[in-house]
């Protein structure tokens, strides 16, 4: 019995799928390399920058900001952060003196309905307005997501 047409039908197809190993590198080398080797983001216009202001003219201050970052208050996230701040409570001391139905009526006209209790926001607030953080932070660890845990 003859083998050479077995062996030379193997050598054939392990050239085929050796040739198509190559193949696939060539094909998919670039794209690696590009992955795990970035090009630096080219500056595409330096020249076209506007200059520096020169040291002469006076640069006119800006206030600085009087907002709070509501979202020290427990139970207030970034969404909820903007609509207050969208309806005018921009500090603690404006947050505490809104009451929780006023809070709530205010999350509902905003479309978050139900979704936060606003029941201890303005003990909270009225605690970091005074800057009472040790005392904000001791009530907030008896809290459950802005809620008194039962």
């Amino acid at each position: 019995m003859d083998m050479s047409a077995f062996w030379w039908f193997f050598g054939a197809l392990g050239t085929i799928f050796f040739v198509m190993f190559l193949l696939y590198l060539y094909d998919v080398g670039p794209a690696v390399t590009q992955a795990f080797h970035p090009a630096p983001s080219p500056n595409p216009h330096p020249h076209h920058e506007e200059p520096a202001p020169a040291a002469s003219k006076a640069v006119p201050q800006t206030a600085p900001s009087t907002e709070d970052d509501l979202k020290k208050i427990e139970g207030i996230g970034p969404k909820i952060e903007a609509a207050l701040k969208a309806a005018g409570i921009r500090t603690f001391a404006e947050l505490a003196t809104k009451t929780p139905a006023e809070l709530q009526a205010l999350l509902d006209e905003a479309g978050f309905a139900r979704i936060s209790n606003p029941e201890t926001w303005h003990e909270q607030a009225a605690l970091a307005a005074e800057g009472k953080w040790e005392e904000l932070q001791a009530f907030q660890a008896t809290l459950k997501g802005g809620r008194r845990r039962k």
